[in-house]
């Protein structure tokens, strides 16, 4: 049988890449609120945190800056950055052989729960997932752990017979938190040093080598 019952996945840099469309969102709220814009390699850091967190910590904004950042990111969001991403190689395959084999699968995200539900709905991926959760976006306390053990409860599945998947350190300790082991994709926007310092149990340079490890029976 396998060794997982339910993989749980991050979105952003695990399942799709959609910096560029959290760029451009995020740069036209540096605008608005006169802030530099930024390029995409000094935005990478930005990418994972929260957004009220990262305008704060990533852009030096104040509190109240980072809430009327939040909400220009998400009005152009919502009206189409949403959908200016690329889904990974290899990420659809992976998914269609998880739910052959009978291993439920979800998503836990720090993205609020309505925008991956438009985007998965847009780009056809929503019927390869038995729940998507992700926080309410007035919620500011809910943390990686929360929402990972949220994605677990939907499934039905104790947290040690799940696997998270994501691409940065929160996705690792969240999942540690909960005594849940993690798997740590390298193509994605955090690096081999940030995944192993955090405890990432495997690294997968790729969908395939991801592929191997969540369908190893025992």
């Amino acid at each position: 049988m396998p060794n997982y019952d339910a993989v749980i996945f991050d979105n952003d840099g695990t399942l799709v890449d959609s910096a560029p469309g959290i760029l451009k969102s995020a740069n036209t709220a540096f605008a608005e609120l006169g802030y530099p814009a930024m390029a995409m390699a000094q935005f990478r850091p930005f990418l994972g945190p929260p957004l009220r967190n990262s305008f704060m910590a990533f852009a030096g904004m104040s509190d109240g800056e980072a809430e009327r950042a939040v909400a220009v990111y998400r009005r152009e969001y919502a009206g189409g950055n949403c959908f200016i991403l690329q889904i990974y190689p290899g990420v659809e395959d992976l998914l269609r052989k998880l739910r052959a084999a009978g291993i439920k699968t979800a998503v836990a995200s720090s993205k609020p729960k309505m925008f991956l539900e438009k985007i998965f709905g847009g780009i056809g991926l929503r019927a390869l997932f038995d729940a998507v959760c992700g926080p309410d976006p007035d919620n500011h306390d809910e943390g990686k752990a929360d929402i990972i053990a949220e994605a677990a409860r939907a499934c039905g599945v104790p947290p040690a017979r799940c696997l998270m998947v994501g691409d940065r350190r929160f996705d690792v300790e969240g999942a540690r938190a909960l005594g849940m082991p993690c798997a740590g994709v390298l193509y994605g926007y955090g690096s081999r040093e940030e995944l192993e310092a955090a405890g990432a149990d495997f690294l997968a340079a790729d969908c395939g080598a991801l592929s191997e490890y969540c369908l190893k029976t025992h």
